[in-house]
């Protein structure tokens, strides 16, 4: 109760601090209320950082996800959160070992050759440690926090109680979808049999391509929240230094890794939903080894036909084809204003087409507001939400984009993820993958 009461009080003193705001805003000339805005975001960003490190678990997810997705908050707000995309802290032994005595018994380490005690890695919700075998196999062993699943029902709870205010504030449909899908989300995070059948799934969609490794799940030393694996060795994907050194051409890598994306995404309708630098190593070839499946996520036959449409409208340059595909996407909200939305559209695409990007790993601030499309809505930003709905499954593929495309700009500056996807999507065109004419777009059922 203590812990929900400190995330409660956290939140309402954010929403309080801009409460204020608004009724200074009444009294005070226009410039000073934008320039106490401008601090007040850059406070409130800091605390809820700080607020978010402090209560760990399910508040460090939110964060990361928030640092990559939260378009719509005020760049304070990303920028301050990006923090917590860093390395978290391991917890001690002594707090993870409850967690193998529930899978293995009363002295579960007799079940390993032998255990690091030192954690090799962690995150929000479990941590790796290196071991081996009783026949000297070296495995990695994620092992899931204990409790994790209590704390993480307690912090959605609280997380939903804020919904009222938030949809208040974001006119944008249907935006409760993001805390039901990240509570979704969380759940098969935290389910290993899921992550397993997921590793498995990958497997078997690369078992062709020897460009990229899955590890293999080791069957006798996985139960409950713990999940064995073999320990895939290699250099972290976004050393570039190191790479180098080992004479890995990290423009390859890029190469290698937006072809997994477009070959889950688009040939499978599946994709791995976290991209961050911490789930790839690199070995000599290029090698890419994919770790840690627990977002795993199903592209929906609307998303998945929807990108497809919106590909070959931005190949063609045909806005009407774009907008055919964001429908069906179901991104367009019932009754939505759709001639505002093609027109705020076109405006993008303008000036999308003339913005020139010469390395992708360093975007200055001009540059990512136009990228952003701010400017395209300001004035008319109520108007343009209230038509805007936000799709079923669009968080998973929302967040990986963002992911990929931060990752791909450190591995190929010059290209960046769009340099480097276009001529794939030029390929899949070529060889009629994508839809000639996209169908009238059709209203997806509710639920």
């Amino acid at each position: 109760m203590l812990r929900s009461f400190r995330a409660l009080l956290l939140f309402w003193t954010i929403i309080l601090s801009y409460a204020w705001e608004w009724l200074l805003s009444r009294l005070l000339s226009t410039e000073r209320s934008q320039a106490r805005l401008q601090r007040a975001h850059q406070r409130n960003a800091r605390r809820l950082a700080e607020g978010f490190a402090r209560l760990r678990g399910v508040f460090i997810k939110m964060g990361q996800v928030l640092s990559v997705v939260g378009t719509f908050l005020p760049s304070a707000f990303g920028e301050a959160l990006e923090a917590l995309q860093d390395k978290v802290p391991p917890r001690p032994f002594s707090e993870i070992e409850g967690r193998l005595r529930e899978a293995f018994g009363a002295d579960p380490l007799a079940r390993f050759g032998s255990f690091e005690r030192e954690a090799l890695a962690a995150a929000s919700l479990a941590q790796v440690h290196r071991a081996t075998t009783r026949d000297g196999r070296a495995i990695a062993v994620k092992v899931l926090y204990p409790g994790i699943e209590q704390l993480i029902r307690r912090d959605l709870a609280v997380l939903r109680s804020l919904l009222p205010v938030i949809k208040w504030v974001v006119k944008v449909g249907r935006v409760e979808r993001v805390f039901q899908e990240l509570g979704e989300m969380l759940a098969r995070e935290t389910d290993y049999q899921h992550e397993r059948a997921n590793m498995e799934r990958i497997r078997s969609i690369f078992a062709g391509n020897a460009d990229v490794i899955v590890p293999e799940v080791i069957d006798e030393l996985t139960a409950g929240g713990v999940l064995a694996m073999s320990y895939e060795s290699g250099t972290k994907i976004n050393d570039l230094e190191a790479e180098l050194e080992l004479g890995i051409d990290s423009e390859q890598v890029a190469r290698v890794l937006v072809q997994c994306y477009f070959t889950m995404l688009l040939d499978h309708r599946v994709f791995h939903a976290d991209p961050h630098p911490g789930n790839f190593l690199v070995r000599p070839g290029p090698k890419l080894v994919i770790l840690d499946y627990g977002a795993v996520e199903d592209l929906t036959e609307a998303l998945s036909s929807g990108m497809k449409i919106v590909i070959l409208g931005a190949i063609t340059r045909n806005d009407d084809q774009i907008m055919a595909g964001l429908e069906r996407m179901g991104f367009v909200a019932e009754g939505g204003d759709r001639e505002l939305l093609k027109q705020v559209g076109r405006e993008y695409l303008k000036v999308l087409s003339s913005v020139k990007i010469e390395n992708f790993s360093k975007l200055d601030r001009q540059t990512m507001e136009k990228l952003s499309g701010y400017r395209q809505i300001r004035g008319r930003l109520r108007a343009v939400m209230k038509s805007v709905e936000y799709p079923e499954g669009y968080f998973y593929v929302e967040r990986t984009l963002a992911l990929l495309f931060g990752l791909v700009a450190q591995l190929s500056p010059k290209f960046g993820l769009p340099g480097l996807a276009m001529p794939l999507a030029s390929k899949l065109f070529t060889n009629k993958l994508v839809p000639t004419a996209p169908e009238a777009p059709k209203a997806e059922p509710n639920g």
